[in-house]
């Protein structure tokens, strides 16, 4: 039985996905997370393990697979 979503009630969709967060001044971006995703309004879900496993590499920082150049766009004047 598939999950409803908890914003717009549409049916969730087993996908992975590229989850980006920003920790202690860092973007951190990870690749191929397990997660349901609302094809509707494009809620993600994650499980209380996956959850787990993303704080894990957040507190332990290890070696990345790879890294990447983000550029920062500054709004205090708009």
């Amino acid at each position: 039985m598939k999950r409803e979503c908890p914003v717009c009630h549409e049916a969730m969709v087993a996908k992975r996905i590229r989850h980006v967060q920003t920790w202690e001044d860092r973007v951190v971006v990870f690749e191929n997370v397990p997660a349901e995703v609302c094809a509707r309004c494009g809620e993600v879900l994650f499980t209380g393990l996956i959850v787990d496993r993303l704080n894990q590499v957040l507190w332990s920082m290890g070696p990345a697979t790879r890294t990447m150049e983000v550029p920062v766009y500054d709004l205090s004047a708009a």
